[in-house]
């Protein structure tokens, strides 16, 4: 099963994650995919294929996404799990688990760092971490280019898992599956199969942009940001710095803004037409109050551009009284089953949720004379039992986020949590 989730990074509540929440890439920690099993669900027996929509196992794509923290209890734990703990140490940057806030003037600004004690939050790029996933399946058992349109009851025998047909854009199908699990993003075309709620746009939307070494501002934000990432936090705005693994940092400018028509092709912020009106109009309509020093990020972005508007599901949709329908053999993860607003557990609860469902399976498999079928059934509805309520405290998360990163005191908030979690672990520790 391929995890997916593109969301990156923070929530001042209840966990202490240092590293700004960046918008989700569409390839995010593993390609976009869906898998399933054919024939005996048993693992000697097995033939568990991931179709992914990318078109191979390298993104040409320019917006593959930027940095990420793993976290020790989720997405580190699933490697672990996986063995793959020591190819992603080769690349893991410990040294960047360090996160700089300020407002929109500069002031209040403060540096705090995670990964002390037991609780470690290493970064990765992206493309990296989807690198080590992918290398770890057998190649015959990826299939790219494979961008599922929908998901149907064969009309002949349509009794069980074996009875859904995958439908893919290519105009194939595939059919005869054990199970599938839909990992296939916040656009998900499995979930219909078991809730029909889709996600909403959360009003916030972030542009990515570049600062390379031979950039004016790379100095600046060498200075300003280190290793790490870093925030400026404004009423309606946003402003973001990562560094990625080369030294380049990414930067994500973020506004709060309900028309989304202005970011498509002839909108007053259309940067795939004409990037320095739009950016003049950024600038201009957005942070015409910031200060100087953080203007100038902006004024100094490079290209490639990419918007990315902010879509999340809505809690209510994982309350325990929420109708979810039982689709046999079929269950979700990642963004597919619970998109949110970014918040720093995006791909990390992705990974989790692969994890979960590999230990559900191989609990309910691993029984003497256990039924296949019935086996299959009880680990997911054990599996999405926990995961729902996961999934909502996720999704509460990313809206408490995405409310203080977008208020004007914001930095004021988040510096309060970074010192309380402080103190509270000197405490622990004197």
């Amino acid at each position: 099963m391929t995890p997916h989730s593109p969301s990156a990074s923070s929530s001042p509540h209840p966990h202490p994650k240092p590293c700004p929440p960046l918008p989700p890439s569409p390839s995010s920690a593993a390609a976009p995919a869906v898998s399933h099993s054919r024939g005996s669900s048993r693992a000697q027996e097995s033939t568990t294929s991931s179709l992914s929509r990318d078109d191979s196992p390298d993104p040409k794509d320019h917006h593959a996404g930027g940095s990420l923290d793993l976290h020790t209890t989720t997405g580190i734990a699933a490697l672990d799990a996986a063995g793959l703990r020591a190819e992603f140490d080769k690349l893991a940057r410990y040294e960047a688990a360090v996160f700089t806030v300020q407002d929109a003037q500069g002031g209040n600004r403060y540096r705090a760092r995670a990964g002390e004690g037991d609780e470690q939050r290493p970064e990765i790029d992206r493309v990296q971490l989807r690198k080590i996933l992918v290398d770890s399946i057998p190649k015959e058992r990826i299939r790219w280019g494979k961008t599922l349109k929908s998901v149907v009851r064969d009309e002949g025998d349509g009794e069980g898992e074996k009875g859904w047909v995958l439908k893919f854009a290519d105009g194939t199908q595939e059919t005869g599956f054990r199970m599938v699990v839909g990992a296939d993003g916040a656009s998900s075309a499995v979930r219909p199969l078991i809730t029909l709620a889709k996600p909403r746009y959360s009003g916030k939307t972030y542009i990515e942009g570049r600062i390379t070494p031979s950039n004016p501002q790379y100095a600046a934000a060498l200075e300003m940001v280190g290793p790490g990432n870093s925030a400026a936090i404004g009423a309606g705005r946003a402003l973001l710095l990562q560094q990625m693994s080369d030294r380049s940092y990414r930067a994500y400018i973020g506004i709060e803004e309900a028309d989304t028509s202005l970011t498509r092709p002839g909108g007053i912020l259309d940067f795939a037409t004409d990037i320095e009106k739009s950016r003049t109009t950024i600038l201009e309509k957005y942070y015409a109050d910031w200060a100087p020093h953080l203007r100038a990020f902006i004024e100094n972005a490079e290209a490639p551009f990419r918007v990315w508007p902010i879509h999340t599901l809505d809690a209510a949709v994982f309350a325990p009284e929420a109708q979810w329908t039982r689709a046999p053999g079929v269950t979700l993860l990642g963004d597919a089953a619970h998109v949110a607003t970014t918040n720093g557990d995006g791909v990390n609860l992705a990974m989790l949720d692969a994890l979960k469902l590999f230990e559900a399976l191989t609990a309910e498999l691993g029984k003497e004379n256990a039924d296949d079928d019935a086996a299959v059934e009880r680990a997911i509805v054990a599996y999405e039992t926990e995961m729902r309520k996961r999934a909502r405290e996720h999704i509460e998360d990313g809206i408490q986020m995405s409310d203080v990163m977008f208020s004007a005191d914001g930095a004021e908030k988040m510096i309060a949590f970074f010192k309380s979690f402080e103190e509270a672990r000197e405490a622990r520790e004197s």
